[in-house]
């Protein structure tokens, strides 16, 4: 493979397949019909692994469990009353009424919470009244916060408002 005559590679698949002594090892040559590969294994058992219909659910919901990448975005205009939960990034400019938890927070200019708020990271650029407890504070220049915070860092932007309990954890 790539320019290399009669190369061997051995590749250890102990994670992908959870087999700590399997490898595959792989032979090229200028002749595609010559390349092969094989398994080799130190302990095979006699007996072959059978795979139940649960092993394969499980693994299966494993490898298609969903992965937030992108953020949820509570667009201006919406008003929402209730508790919001995510585990990845939440950008807010509509009005939410209730409690929130998320890894990472944004509330933009137009955005206004009143509940509670529970973050990692949380930037405030519009209005929040209630309480707030996060790893780090960041409020915004046109920000206005009537809350008790509960926070590690905080930075407060000129022209950022912030009233209530400052407490750094």
């Amino acid at each position: 493979m790539f320019g290399k005559k009669n190369s061997k590679e051995e590749i250890g698949l102990a994670e992908s397949l959870e087999h700590s002594d399997e490898t595959i090892q792989v032979s090229s040559s200028e002749n595609p019909s010559e390349d092969h590969a094989e398994i080799l294994s130190d302990d095979l058992d006699a007996s072959p692994q059978v795979e139940t219909k649960t092993d394969i659910a499980e693994r299966l919901e494993v490898l298609t469990a969903p992965v937030i990448t992108k953020p949820s975005i509570l667009s201006q205009g919406i008003e929402f009353e209730g508790t919001i939960k995510s585990s990845g990034a939440l950008i807010i400019s509509g009005r939410i009424v209730g409690d929130i938890s998320a890894g990472v927070i944004t509330i933009e200019e137009e955005g206004i919470v009143d509940g509670h708020i529970k973050a990692d990271a949380l930037t405030i650029k519009g209005n929040v009244l209630g309480a707030i407890y996060c790893r780090e504070l960041t409020v915004g220049p046109n920000a206005h916060v009537a809350a008790d915070s509960h926070f590690d860092t905080i930075e407060v932007q000129r022209g950022g408002k912030i009233s209530g309990m400052l407490n750094k954890s």
